[in-house]
């Protein structure tokens, strides 16, 4: 098996303190109005990028977002892949990518639009483009693994967001 995890560093624009649950959508908001869910964002816009390189799409899990969820929270008041580490995946995660509050990473809930900070992670993941050193492409392997599941969880507090994404078999 083998353990990847990665830190990414970018920027995006944040106030109180929050896990995002399931049923959280863009700005914090419900879902309706065919606004996916910040989780259900994180999956399928992964998804959309593995689409673009013919990789089989992954099905979201709730037991790897609970996982993911509560590495967001441990991360963002400690060092990015903490929890990861310290758990050794939790015997479900395989591999880690991470947008940490440390790299600057920000959202405010009612300002901005949390579908569109995700997408900026995944973006950001996707651009260390295809290679072997996961020191520099590392984000990008993991997203092209051969994974089947995915789950993203997201802790914010203070302006600043932590973004995890943890793959699973």
């Amino acid at each position: 098996m083998r353990w990847i995890a990665l830190v990414c560093l970018v920027a995006c624009g944040g106030s109180d303190s929050s896990t995002i649950d399931g049923n959280n959508g863009s700005n914090g908001s419900n879902g309706s109005g065919g606004n996916p869910t910040a989780k259900q964002f994180c999956v399928s816009e992964t998804n959309r990028y593995r689409a673009m390189n013919s990789k089989p799409a992954l099905t979201e899990s709730a037991q790897l977002e609970t996982y993911a969820d509560t590495g967001a929270m441990v991360d963002f008041g400690s060092t990015p892949h903490n929890h990861f580490s310290t758990t050794s995946g939790g015997g479900i995660a395989f591999a880690e990518n991470e947008c940490p509050q440390q790299g600057n990473w920000q959202y405010t809930p009612g300002q901005d639009d949390l579908n569109m900070v995700v997408g900026n992670c995944i973006a950001a993941f996707y651009a260390e483009g295809p290679g072997t050193d996961y020191s520099t492409h590392g984000h990008y392997i993991n997203m092209m693994g051969n994974y089947a599941t995915l789950g993203c969880g997201i802790y914010y507090s203070g302006g600043k967001i932590t973004i995890v994404q943890d793959y699973g078999n």
